[in-house]
């Protein structure tokens, strides 16, 4: 054993005239961040998580401008998607509008007429928040893929600084994420959303027929249980990541202290050869951390603004809708933008916990530095 720590300190030592910044090279070359570059090119992120890991092992973190530059320049596509879709609802609108004005009583066929304008209406909110929940499918799907892209380039790196226990949490991290976003989201949570959307044009084709309250209940179950599923995600991974960084910045420490004390002549020579080491190793895995949080906004942005571009279009309409006396389709179009809302809440609950995951693989081991 001792003839081994005597060789891991000549090998440090052997390094110990390379910078941090050309061991982050080093380790960022050997970690596997094909995966990544990968997911980026199949969900059309416009983004090259390569560059984005080199600019931040330059330190070149975009700041708040760059970043709402980037943002806005993204987000005129699925507003204007959004707006599309709201501009077909015009023409029935005003249809109905004047009917009201015309005939105020209902007399006549203006009943037969009304309910025809209304049912269009209906069939218009049920395809466009039937678009707004296939964009959230598309993003929930894309935070479950971005999980299982970082985990093998993140694993390396946190095995390569000697911390085991916590890069052995990573995969099955990810695969929880995976089982989540496919089982819990996209199963049950849209679902969900597909009852409450039937039950939204069911509920409002007559006044005698009212599942509001039914529509509602989906509605709080699907966002309740997207927020619990974020949250316990969260504090189990934080839970299980104390644990085993606790134990792996020991193990970690204890091996250093082995070495210094096997090469006591060549201990500094070691000491800082290692500093260097694990430095360069943390910026590395904080590169691919940003890399990783880089291609999942720029999969997930335009499919969770269609979203909430959809749901505030549809909640405008139902605004003007109660203003002009439609009480029935004015309700149809608020529960169709509380549909949209669901959806948004489980894409985003998705991208959470994608996203808390590569945050705490970035946290991991940053008290070993120095």
């Amino acid at each position: 054993m001792r003839r081994l720590l005597i060789l891991a300190a000549l090998f440090l030592v052997a390094m110990g005239g390379a910078r941090a910044e050309d061991a982050a090279r080093q380790a960022l070359d050997a970690a596997d961040m094909g995966g990544i570059v990968e997911f980026a090119r199949e969900q059309g992120a416009e983004v090259d998580p390569a560059a984005v890991a080199e600019a931040a092992l330059s330190g070149e973190i975009p700041g708040v401008a760059a970043i709402f530059d980037w943002f806005q320049a993204r987000a005129a596509e699925p507003v204007l998607e959004a707006l599309r879709a709201g501009r077909r609802l015009i023409a029935p609108t005003l249809l109905l509008a004047l009917l009201h004005c015309a005939l105020p009583d209902g007399a006549g066929g203006a009943a037969g007429a009304a309910f025809l304008l209304r049912l269009t209406l209906l069939l218009e909110f049920s395809e466009i928040a039937s678009g707004a929940l296939s964009a959230s499918a598309e993003c929930v799907r894309a935070a479950k893929s971005l999980a299982g892209a970082a985990a093998p380039a993140l694993t390396a790196l946190l095995t390569a600084m000697g911390m085991s226990g916590t890069s052995a949490l990573v995969s099955p991290a990810a695969a929880l994420i995976g089982d989540a976003a496919e089982g819990l989201f996209l199963n049950w949570g849209m679902r969900l959303c597909r009852f409450a959307l039937c039950m939204a044009v069911a509920g409002n084709l007559s006044p005698a027929v009212d599942l509001s309250g039914a529509a509602k209940l989906l509605r709080k179950t699907a966002n309740w249980g997207a927020g619990l599923a974020t949250t316990l995600f969260t504090a189990l991974l934080a839970l299980q990541g104390s644990v085993a960084g606790a134990v792996d910045g020991v193990a970690v420490r204890t091996a250093k202290f082995a070495v210094d004390s096997a090469a006591p002549v060549i201990g500094s020579g070691v000491s800082d050869a290692w500093d260097s080491y694990v430095a360069g190793v943390l910026i590395a895995k904080n590169a691919v951390g940003i890399s990783g949080i880089a291609a999942l906004l720029g999969a997930a942005l335009r499919p969770m603004l269609r979203c909430a571009a959809t749901m505030l279009t549809l909640e405008a309409v139902a605004a003007l809708l109660s203003a002009l006396g439609e009480k029935d389709a004015a309700r149809a179009a608020g529960q169709a933008g509380g549909i949209c809302q669901m959806g948004l809440s489980l894409a985003t609950g998705a991208v959470a916990i994608s996203t808390v995951l590569l945050g705490a693989a970035m946290a991991a081991g940053g008290n070993l530095a120095g």
